[in-house]
């Protein structure tokens, strides 16, 4: 029976690494959630956990986070299609913090997480850098995404208690048009907040835009998730 438990704790920790990697550096696993759900799913198996997993599945779709095409379907209509891959794997972090399977980077004190929750509203209503986000509310609990200033992350702040649900900040970048001969350079010096996931219920209703994010949100004829990503 030891050897058993052994095996089984052995293969714990496996998934929750492979957990906790797939949700720091989703586009290393492929342009869509795929990866998320597979490992979710399958350290929701070794855990015994499986109802848990499919009722979190059920509540993305209650929640209109989930639709045809996934929870990237749902950011389609919130994010420039940059943002997209790193955003949608926030939704599945918070199911793993919920589950208690995520491991943070840093956890916040239940007061920080109050005043953090109270400012988010007032800080949106202007233009946010990614060295502000850092400078005003220190590390995040989880970074997603890499480190390059060119490109699109995700930041998600919360406790070490499961029941406080992740908040999301949206940061954007992409490559600018450019002559040819000319240095590679950003649209901005570094990434901006676009949105901010912050509220529970609904998912059109959980936002909170900087007016680049409004100004970069997505038209109609642009919602498509098959877009390109570039």
């Amino acid at each position: 029976m030891s050897g058993g438990n052994s095996i089984l704790g052995e293969a714990r920790r496996h998934h929750r690494k492979q957990v906790n990697d797939v949700l720091r550096r989703p586009g290393m696993y492929g342009r869509d959630e795929t990866a998320e759900r597979l490992v979710l799913e399958a350290m929701a198996a070794v855990n015994g956990s499986l109802s848990r997993w499919w009722a979190e599945c059920d509540g993305l779709r209650e929640r209109r986070a989930f639709t045809a095409t996934g929870v990237r379907g749902a950011y389609c209509d919130v994010l420039p299609a940059g943002a997209l891959r790193d955003a949608t794997a926030s939704m599945y972090a918070g199911i793993a913090h919920r589950c208690g399977w995520l491991d943070l980077d840093r956890a916040l004190s239940k007061a920080e997480y109050r005043q953090l929750m109270a400012d988010l509203d007032g800080w949106v209503a202007q233009d946010r850098t990614l060295s502000e986000v850092i400078e005003t509310f220190g590390a995040p609990s989880l970074w997603i995404g890499g480190t390059n200033s060119f490109y699109s992350k995700t930041f998600a702040y919360t406790t070490a208690d499961p029941d406080d649900h992740l908040i999301c900040l949206h940061l954007w970048n992409t490559i600018a048009n450019v002559a040819p001969d000319a240095r590679l350079r950003g649209v901005h010096p570094e990434p901006v907040v676009l949105a901010v996931r912050h509220r529970p219920g609904d998912f059109s209703g959980s936002f909170s835009f900087t007016p680049e994010g409004l100004r970069r949100r997505p038209t109609r004829d642009q919602q498509s998730p098959l877009r390109p990503s570039f």
